[in-house]
């Protein structure tokens, strides 16, 4: 388990404000990232082999432009795959997204990532998406574009199926012709940060809800204030142990390799929240992995980490019969003592206190 992905997070400032935001971006969410963090981040992350891709990301990461492109250019320069997330607002017509793109691929961007649904309808239609994939297939220079629609209730107007219409509309072609460079995805929207009220009791879980998470320590997110987090996901901001340091304390390198080797991490990334949220016997709805994350380490944290105490040996046959897992297993074994007093000597079990699995 390590990063292949670092998510830099330059701003929480959006100039949407969407009702389903798990960061809680709006216009007056101003939280720019220091320049002294993004260079720690593009001379640490050299120390990282696993490394592959750099994301920026926010807030609306493009509301800093000439940041955003020197940010792209620094991590192309290093040899790595560049990725951007965003509202895709400054396509507002096709010139602009064909001139904006232009910039952004001349910097040494790869890949965007894109969404539009029924929260963002408040604040625009779906006009600049369509402008910005037309772009972005008129060019063979742009790897990858992805769009998420965000599903918020049982009957939205903007799903998958109403994009690839309006797309077909655009494209005059059927779906199955599509650029093979155009991802399209839906979502499931968690009830946190502007969405902490959503109803999603009438949702259909999202697809990987019972898989292990890919993206713990495999994506680590680096933010305004300094802290790294063990992901990229809706429950950073709200559940403590996924805060894995700051880069006031430690460089990224040194809490990477310490979070590496936490039992936690690997638990959640190779069983999954919601399976290990049945084993203490939780069976609440849940509309995706996120959401779950989210009720494990925040409502049923003291559960799960008595469970962890009190079971290894069943924590220990869940992650056997999970065939990737075990090598790292055996290690658990073998350090079963260890282990163990690790975790009678903790009274705050922390991301920093919880055992390793190797030392």
């Amino acid at each position: 388990m390590k990063p292949q992905t670092v998510s830099v997070f330059l701003d929480y400032k959006c100039n949407f404000s969407c009702g389903h935001c798990s960061v809680g971006s709006s216009p007056e969410a101003k939280f720019k990232m220091d320049d002294s963090y993004l260079d720690q981040v593009f001379e640490q992350v050299q120390s990282m082999p696993s490394v592959e891709v750099i994301v920026f990301t926010g807030g609306e990461v493009t509301l800093h432009w000439e940041t955003l492109l020197e940010g792209i250019a620094r991590a192309k320069e290093l040899g790595y795959m560049t990725r951007i997330v965003t509202n895709s607002w400054w396509a507002h017509d096709i010139e602009r997204a064909r001139d904006g793109l232009e910039e952004l691929l001349d910097a040494g961007l790869d890949e965007i990532s894109t969404s539009y649904d029924d929260f963002h309808t408040d604040f625009t239609d779906p006009e600049p998406i369509l402008n910005l994939i037309e772009a972005g297939m008129e060019t063979d220079r742009l790897k990858n574009l992805s769009v998420a629609t965000v599903i918020g209730h049982e009957d939205p107007e903007y799903d998958k199926a109403r994009m690839e219409e309006l797309l077909s509309e655009r494209f005059d072609c059927p779906p199955e012709e599509f650029d093979d460079r155009l991802v399209l995805i839906e979502d499931k929207a968690s009830p946190l940060g502007h969405g902490a009220q959503l109803d999603v009791s009438d949702l259909e879980p999202a697809d990987t809800l019972l898989a292990g998470c890919k993206d713990v320590i495999n994506t680590v997110s680096v933010h305004p204030d300094g802290s790294v987090k063990a992901c990229c996901g809706h429950a950073q901001w709200y559940v403590p142990d996924l805060t894995l340091g700051s880069l006031d304390e430690e460089t990224l390198p040194e809490i990477v390799d310490r979070s590496g080797q936490n039992l936690v991490y690997w638990l959640i990334h190779k069983l999954g929240p919601k399976q290990l949220l049945e084993e203490l016997g939780v069976d609440n709805h849940h509309s995706g992995i996120c959401h779950a994350c989210h009720d494990l380490l925040g409502n049923h944290r003291e559960e799960f980490l008595e469970y962890i105490r009190e079971e290894t040996d069943d924590v220990r046959t869940m992650l056997i019969q999970n065939g990737s897992f075990k090598t790292d297993a055996q290690a658990i074994v073998e350090k079963r003592e260890e282990i163990m007093d690790a975790l009678e000597d903790t009274d705050d079990v922390g991301p920093g206190a919880l055992p390793k699995i190797v030392s």
